[in-house]
């Protein structure tokens, strides 16, 4: 079954989250993983406000390929990275 992964980061610093999708984006090709939006928060409708982050929804052939993905030896350097530039959270919904 198809994972969806949607990922929110509030960034902390551009260049660093620059380097990071720089970095991710050629392994997340390289391993399968489909990007299907991204986009800049824009406003509220209804909740609570969030800006300052990005969003990004991805698509896994399933949940084995995602978890796979993120435990892989190539992602793992990128984690210190990732989290200097950002908050991130991540959320894995089957699709």
């Amino acid at each position: 079954m198809p994972v969806l992964n949607f990922s929110y980061a509030k960034i902390r610093n551009a260049d660093l989250f620059r380097d990071y999708v720089q970095r991710a984006a050629p392994l997340m090709e390289a391993m399968g993983v489909e990007v299907l939006a991204r986009g800049n928060f824009a406003r509220v409708l209804r909740g609570e406000a969030c800006s300052g982050e990005v969003a990004a929804v991805f698509r896994y052939p399933d949940m084995t390929a995602a978890e796979r993905f993120y435990s892989s030896p190539e992602y793992q350097p990128l984690i210190p990275l990732r989290d200097a530039a950002c908050d991130m959270t991540i959320h894995l919904h089957e699709e």
